[in-house]
C-alpha cells in the first residue's frame, strides 16, 4: 500500500492515476484531495513490491525507516521513503 503526495503517486505510478481520481468517498485512500492514504497497488497494477521499491530509488527516494514482523505466514514489510526537494 501506498501513501502520500497525491501528485507524487500520480508522477511515480501514472497507471493507477485514474483508479485513485474515483470519487467515492467510501474509498479510504480518497478522504483528502491532496495526500493519498493506503491505497492498495497491487490491486490496481501488476508491479510486485520489489518493481515499486525500484521505482522509488530511481527517482532518488532513499529509505529512512523500515518495519516488518507477523506470525504464521501473515508476514508484513513497511518501508519509509524520503526524497529531498530543491528549494525554488
Amino acid at each position: 500500500m501506498l501513501s502520500g503526495e497525491r501528485c507524487v503517486i500520480e508522477e511515480l505510478f501514472p497507471e493507477v492515476a485514474q483508479a485513485m481520481m474515483d470519487a467515492r468517498s467510501s474509498l479510504a485512500w480518497n478522504h483528502d484531495h491532496r495526500f493519498i492514504i493506503r491505497f492498495p497497488l497491487n490491486g490496481y497494477c501488476k508491479l510486485t513490491s520489489m518493481q515499486a521499491i525500484q521505482r522509488l530509488l530511481n527517482q532518488n527516494f532513499t529509505i529512512v525507516a523500515s518495519n516488518g514482523g507477523g506470525v504464521e505466514g501473515q508476514q508484513f514489510s513497511e518501508y519509509l521513503f524520503c526524497r529531498k526537494t530543491i528549494p525554488l
